[in-house]
């Protein structure tokens, strides 16, 4: 992966999505503890349109050839942010079982360890398709139990629904995690 001469601007459209993505956590966790119908919804609405940031950023990254080494970490940082604050908020109002948060934001708090330990050794570890498809099933999980939680009269169905696909970014982020570490450790050492 080429990255972009950091000379060039910073402020590139994929890391100016990243930032904006940045910039809705505050709102999204606000408009959440009112606990009001109108602004969960509000809430949902942010949060999708993050999510939707979140696959464009890197879309446009490459296509355009907009990459950046502040790219590189800031567009994680930003999902991470994003998905660790909704989720823990969500628990706080027992939407999202603790131990499944707990186990998810633990997950990202190692994986990101073991990144930013490497990167001081200049080795770069990317995402993996399953720890790509596990933040869209987190981000996708998120929306349900959101959207259910804006509009209490609806069948709980889509809380549910929200779980069961929680449930599965669980799987994969475990999955992903082991894989994470497996690689790790199969790298081949300095000398």
């Amino acid at each position: 992966m080429k990255v972009k001469d950091e000379k060039a601007s910073l402020w590139t459209l994929p890391n100016r999505l990243s930032i904006i993505r940045i910039l809705f956590v505050p709102l999204i966790i606000i408009f959440i503890s009112t606990e009001e119908e109108e602004l969960i919804f509000a809430a949902c609405l942010l949060f999708i349109i993050a999510g939707i940031t979140d696959g464009l950023d890197g879309y446009i990254a490459r296509k355009m050839s907009m990459k950046t080494k502040l790219g590189l970490y800031l567009d994680p940082i930003a999902d991470k942010l994003l998905v660790t604050s909704v989720l823990i908020t969500l628990s706080y109002y027992r939407l999202v079982p603790l131990w499944i948060t707990l186990i998810l934001v633990g997950r990202e708090f190692l994986i990101n360890g073991l990144r930013s330990f490497y990167a001081t050794e200049g080795i770069t570890i990317y995402p993996s398709f399953s720890g790509k498809l596990k933040t869209a099933l987190q981000i996708v999980g998120i929306i349900c139990i959101l959207f259910y939680s804006s509009f209490y009269k609806l069948d709980q169905l889509i809380h549910r629904l929200g779980l069961i696909i929680l449930y599965a970014a669980l799987f994969f982020s475990i999955y992903s995690a082991v894989h994470y570490i497996i690689a790790i450790f199969r790298m081949p050492k300095k000398t």
